[in-house]
């Protein structure tokens, strides 16, 4: 039951909303609660029984460190041997707690790459069956973890109620694909009840048509092609790996963000404002800025918990001492640079899954923005000396062309079935017959000239609605609040959009969320 099925919009939702309404305010959260059992068990079956663990750990986990910070907080200023007692037994609930809810996502998730790998280093023939893994064991897994250390560094108040951690952990519309929240993100609003009106009905159903336009117009089209551009019976070469480079990451920019659209209008229905995963990454100057467009809910919980920690750490501190002694201060920079970002981008390809491109994924971001890092002074040295203007127009636009190029490559590398796929894709990229294996003439990618009409026109729509999105931020907050004739035109193009021109009916089968196995 994804949330691009008809089981989800036609009997779910439409359920949950019918319930909820007439569930008494105070117990509303629990109607959401069980909603979000009912989807978790219809989807995992028994599997839910992990996610109870990993509730119950974070749960009983923040009761005792906020005891410990309770107890700490009392004592005299000059009880610092006492307090310094009560600092480790926190740490050591803190680290508990995460090893377990950590440790439960590596042992379902990774435990047969591990094993596999092995098996390749050591020539062994071990084997292991495959594991069950949960949905949205990856997403939860990090609120939790994050839940565990904002209480652990005092910046939250810890929640006394289970089934307030419980809704938080398995809320609905979250579960497959996130974003991933944080608690201060959604503490005021996921257990007020607050009732759905007609503005936060129509808020909810204008953000769930856009991102249906986006699924079911192109992305869901563009699947068939990138499938077979990908296929390891073939073997293009030149124009066709840039048509490769641009139709996978535009299908997976389309696929994620459209499901999440679907997901915040969701929850848009019941008055819960999520945070926004994306905003216009094709708009990015460079990698990082890509990386806080692209995700962002991910790249936030890295920012946060992976990258302030490492860069505030001891170590940190006395590599800095000794970089300002016996190093410049470029190197100091680069290094420390190298440090704090080496492990967010080891785990983040770790999380999207126990696959090598995935891994090597993150391997090649940690590059792309550590060599970003060393050529800035060059970079602005060039710049100036060639009188450019570096907030111009044309600066900006090659440094997004040059971002897009990055871009491509990285979705290939994520897309790909495996790096040796990888490598012959762009060994092909450069070869003298550069023209060769052009398919697109004569409809040899799986979609006819209607399909291409389609997702072409539709692309266009979704590059200016962005472009709108990207000087006025809250667009689809406003559309409610339109004059009728305005208001109602929009909700007429987006429906007849949809059953006019989306990929369903007969033969058509529902591409699966790309980022809901993670």
């Amino acid at each position: 039951m994804a949330y691009n099925t008809n089981t989800y919009f036609i009997y779910f939702l439409p359920a949950v909303m019918l319930v909820y309404m007439l569930t008494p305010k105070k117990y509303r959260y629990i109607t959401l609660l069980i909603a979000s059992g009912v989807f978790f068990t219809l989807i995992s079956k028994y599997l839910i029984l992990w996610c109870l663990i990993t509730t119950v750990v974070t749960y009983f986990g923040g009761l005792l460190i906020d005891h410990f910070n309770v107890k700490m907080k009392e004592l005299p200023k000059n009880e610092k041997i006492e307090k310094e007692k009560l600092q480790k037994k926190a740490f050591r609930i803190v680290f508990l707690s995460v090893f377990i809810s950590v440790g439960i996502l590596a042992f379902l998730k990774y435990t047969q790459f591990t094993v596999e790998e092995i098996n390749k280093l050591f020539k062994t023939t071990f084997s292991i069956r495959k594991l069950a893994i949960p949905i949205g064991i990856s997403f939860y897994t990090l609120q939790a973890v994050g839940y565990l250390l904002d209480v652990y560094w005092k910046r939250i108040k810890v929640e006394k109620n289970f089934l307030h951690v419980f809704l938080f952990m398995t809320f609905f519309p979250t579960l497959m694909e996130g974003p991933i929240m944080r608690w201060d993100d959604v503490k005021n609003q996921l257990f007020e009840g607050n009732p759905i009106t007609e503005k936060t009905f129509a808020r909810g159903a204008v953000r769930i048509g856009w991102g249906l336009f986006k699924r079911m117009l192109i992305a869901d089209r563009l699947d068939v092609m990138v499938r077979t551009l990908f296929s390891v019976n073939k073997h293009y070469a030149g124009v066709m790996i840039i048509l490769t480079a641009v139709v996978v990451t535009i299908q997976l920019y389309l696929e994620f963000s459209g499901t999440i659209d679907i997901v915040i209008g969701s929850a848009e229905l019941f008055d819960i404002r999520l945070p926004e995963n994306f905003r216009q990454p094709f708009l990015s100057e460079n990698a990082a800025e890509f990386w806080r467009r692209w995700h962002i809910s991910l790249g936030v919980w890295f920012k946060n918990y992976i990258f302030y920690p490492v860069s505030t750490s001891q170590m940190m501190k006395k590599w800095n001492k000794f970089g300002k002694k016996h190093c410049s201060k470029y190197w100091t920079m680069i290094v420390t640079s190298a440090i704090a970002l080496f492990p967010v981008w080891m785990l983040n390809g770790l999380w999207h899954g126990p696959k090598e491109t995935y891994i090597l994924y993150g391997v090649f971001y940690f590059i792309v923005l550590l060599v970003g890092e060393m050529w800035k002074p060059a970079g602005q040295g060039i710049a100036k000396s060639l009188h450019l203007d570096e907030k111009g127009k044309v600066v900006r636009w090659f440094r997004i062309a040059r971002t897009w190029i990055i871009i491509g490559v990285g979705e290939v590398l994520f897309r790909a079935e495996s790096f040796a796929q990888f490598k012959e894709m762009m060994r092909n990229l450069f070869v003298s017959d550069f023209f060769r294996n052009i398919e697109l003439h004569n409809m040899n990618l799986g979609l006819d000239s209607g399909d291409y009409a389609i997702c072409m026109l539709g692309i266009l729509v979704v590059a200016i609605v962005d472009l709108m999105l990207e000087k006025k931020p809250a667009l689809f907050d406003e559309v409610p609040d339109l004059p009728l004739k305005k208001r109602w035109a929009i909700y007429y193009a987006l429906i007849l959009a949809i059953v006019w021109f989306g990929a369903y009916g007969v033969g058509y089968q529902p591409v699966d969320l790309i980022y809901a196995g993670f």
